[in-house]
């Protein structure tokens, strides 16, 4: 038994993970005020979840970071306060088990490949910003220092609009098919057309929410159609690079902005398979993350299960006792 931890910039959620199946899941709102009281909130859900279940193998632990894996620091981290946090580390001398660390969308990606049971995966979780996964023959790809597989800041196209994220790019994925890129569309518009819905969706801060996007989208509004057309246009060049490059039994979509996949979903598909090598793209299923709300618990879970398994495995076996030799 192993637990898993979903660090998000809203919440901290917790489940003791056998498999694939989640046991006494429980959450708190993330303390975001110092990296300190983040800390002590985490040992605050998972001793409440050990105090439960008892002591775990091992604790897998997904966060919004880029993660150097073989030390488990935190690299950078945009939402929540971890920069250069050795948090494998920290949290492997508050719990005093083995403790792993990595991205939450390479948690989520795992999860998503074992729950279905395929061992070649790519996903791309479209929220806030975007971030990608890949895994493959079972197991997580993180190029050489673990901090790979940056999904979301492959580029489109070199003169697009800056990267809304941490990233010096233009025209990467990020800035097309993001919460924070449908925003920036959705607001230009309604500057544009001042008597156009969206214009009268603009909030007090001078933006048009995503949600408020979806719902015009889904009322029939032609310009926040027309946003959505562009959104999974570029989207579906997206996807068909990365089914030529993995060639996945499954390409998935997750994050926040999948459950709007209705408007978009079929469109970016259809993109893709004008644009994908045939013989892949028959090959590879694209469909929404199947994983849910616990796919992070149940990725990182994973993540630390096969992390002891490897371990176990390489450790040789004790010699014999001189009993055992002489029989």
């Amino acid at each position: 038994m192993v637990l898993g931890v979903d660090v998000g910039g809203t919440k901290v959620a917790v489940a003791a993970v056998e498999g694939v199946t989640v046991h006494e899941a429980t959450e708190d709102p993330t303390v975001l005020s110092t990296t300190g009281a983040l800390l002590d909130g985490i040992e605050a859900v998972v001793q409440r979840v050990i105090e439960r279940v008892g002591k775990p193998a091992a604790i897998g632990v997904g966060v919004p970071s880029q993660i150097d894996y073989a030390t488990g620091t935190v690299e950078t981290s945009v939402n929540i306060p971890l920069t250069g946090v050795p948090l494998r580390e920290e949290l492997g001398k508050r719990f005093g088990v083995p403790v792993f660390v990595d991205n939450d969308a390479n948690a989520a990606a795992l999860a998503e490949a074992h729950l279905l049971g395929i061992d070649h995966l790519v996903m791309l979780t479209l929220g806030t910003g975007v971030g990608g996964g890949v895994v493959i023959d079972g197991k997580t790809f993180r190029g050489a220092n673990g901090l790979g597989a940056e999904l979301g800041h492959m580029t489109l196209n070199p003169d697009g609009p800056p990267c809304p994220g941490n990233c010096p790019n233009h025209g990467c994925i990020e800035a097309y098919c993001s919460g924070q890129a449908l925003e920036r569309d959705a607001t230009e518009l309604a500057t544009d057309k001042p008597d156009s819905r969206l214009a009268h969706a603009l909030g007090d801060d001078g933006k048009v929410s995503g949600r408020a996007v979806v719902q015009a989208a889904e009322d029939g509004d032609p310009d926040a159609l027309f946003i959505f057309e562009n959104f999974a246009r570029m989207l579906g060049i997206a996807l068909a690079g990365y089914v030529n490059v993995f060639q996945p039994e499954r390409l998935t979509i997750g994050g926040g902005l999948s459950r709007a996949g209705h408007l978009f979903l079929d469109r970016a598909i259809q993109e893709a398979d004008n644009r994908a090598l045939p013989a892949l793209l028959r090959r590879t299923t694209i469909a929404l993350a199947q994983g849910g709300t616990n796919a992070g618990m149940i990725g990182a879970a994973v993540l630390a299960a096969q992390e002891v398994e490897a371990q176990n495995r390489d450790t040789p076996r004790t010699h014999a006792t001189t009993t055992e030799r002489a029989e």
